[in-house]
């Protein structure tokens, strides 16, 4: 008995040495203007418009990628599960961009709201959002586009 309540306490002390955390139970959905005509991409397509390596949707429209605050829960869950880096290195990656190619690091809104407000205004434009503000999105203007598993 003393062994299952050491091994709960600990648990609840450490959650994130075991896979639990609220952070991992977030996920996002990306969202892009509702006249984009993407309806679904990958990994390595996201990765590629975030870091600039691919400026034009395949309508060739320019991309503005809409970024969120460090601090936000839904953009820890993003620069570890689909950029694989961490918020230093993707840091470090854009002062880098800024000093040597001149490219600044995508915008960034502080929420949900600001975000869809944002793709709703630039046909380019794409962002992500809390999984939860997904499930209430009302806004035509924007539509969920679905995150493949294929090119991880």
């Amino acid at each position: 008995m003393k062994t299952l309540l050491l091994l709960i306490l600990t648990v609840i002390l450490y959650p994130k040495d075991f896979g639990f955390s609220a952070e991992a139970a977030e996920d996002i959905v990306f969202i892009v203007n509702a006249d984009n005509p993407v309806t679904q991409i990958t990994h390595n397509e996201v990765r590629d418009y975030y870091f600039k390596r691919k400026r034009v949707w395949p309508n060739s429209e320019s991309v503005r990628f809409i970024d969120r605050n460090v601090d936000n829960q839904a953009r820890r869950h993003f620069v570890k599960n689909i950029l694989k880096k961490s918020n230093s290195e993707v840091e470090q990656f854009w002062i880098g961009q800024k000093l040597y190619t001149g490219d600044s690091a995508p915008l960034r809104e502080t929420s949900d709201a600001g975000t869809i407000k944002f793709c709703s205004s630039f046909k380019g434009s794409i962002g992500y959002i809390s999984a939860q503000a997904a499930e209430t999105l009302t806004n035509t203007t924007v539509k969920i586009i679905k995150l493949e598993k294929v090119g991880d």
